[in-house]
């Protein structure tokens, strides 16, 4: 009389016994990360979020926490290969507006509705995302042009972390400093002028260069930093915070008209937030 009873409870035990092996299997998949990501990008390029800041062409220059003229204006301008809309135009006619200022015209930081957008917290993560193109753009061996920088400001400003830059041997790096002021060229491609270039960098805020980092992509495509990584190890923060500027700042042996346009920069917690598209 107790089989068929025997026979129900071990079957109603393997029952719930596959449920929760099934349940277990299903939550390991969602947490996994997936092993195969476009781009070479990793679990944070899923995510797509409203961006923490976005420039509004809309809004002219006031997106920006400021501009440095010296000298030259920065317009919002229709973007001159007709792909991308509304972009802004960078340029300066490449005179001197005295002896000790070197030339510049750059916009400086993030406006928001909450005031500006710094980097300053020690474990914070950002990704900035925008898309370039420079022309006319001279350069010269032995001088620099500083395209975008990650600079520093308050006590202690020095050297900007990270530049982007264009040094007259035909390439544009992306140079990191250390604490100790010393460079080191963390990736480089050819210097095209008058063709579109999509960029994303991701930081992670520290001035502990074991703590903190530094990824890049470029067109898409994530990039091999020095050691073969693509998360390299960085202080990413000096001074009191660090913010982005986007232009042309350059060295006094580098001479004629230079223009930067800038379409979609912006700022977010994840490459996905940022990204260039269309």
């Amino acid at each position: 009389m107790e089989r068929p009873l025997t026979h129900r409870i071990r079957w109603g035990v393997a029952l719930v016994a596959g449920i929760a092996l099934t349940g277990a299997c299903s939550a390991a998949a969602q947490q996994a990360p997936s092993a195969a990501r476009p781009g070479g990008a990793h679990p944070a390029a899923d995510h797509h979020a409203a961006p923490l800041w976005r420039a509004d062409p809309a809004k002219g220059t006031a997106a920006f926490e400021g501009v440095e003229t010296k000298p030259g204006s920065v317009k919002v301008v229709d973007d001159p290969t007709g792909k991308h809309g509304k972009s802004y135009q960078l340029h300066t006619s490449g005179d001197k507006i005295d002896g000790p200022t070197r030339v510049r015209v750059e916009t400086r930081g993030h406006r928001t509705a909450n005031g500006p957008l710094r980097f300053s917290k020690e474990g914070d993560v950002y990704y900035i995302g925008w898309r370039s193109m420079w022309g006319p753009l001279p350069t010269q061996k032995g001088g620099w042009v500083v395209l975008w920088q990650l600079k520093d400001y308050g006590s202690g400003a020095a050297t900007p972390p990270l530049s982007l830059r264009a040094r007259g041997d035909g390439l544009v790096d992306l140079e990191y400093a250390d604490p100790k002021l010393k460079t080191t060229r963390l990736w480089h491609t050819p210097l095209a002028l008058n063709t579109w270039h999509d960029f994303v960098i991701g930081i992670k805020v520290s001035k502990d260069p074991a703590k903190g980092w530094v990824r890049l992509w470029h067109d898409g495509a994530a990039q091999k930093l020095p050691g073969g990584v693509e998360q390299y190890p960085a202080a990413t923060l000096r001074a009191d915070w660090v913010t982005d500027k986007w232009g042309v700042y350059r060295s006094d042996t580098v001479k004629g008209q230079a223009t930067a346009w800038l379409n979609g920069p912006a700022v977010g917690r994840s490459y996905g937030d940022v990204a260039p598209t269309g």
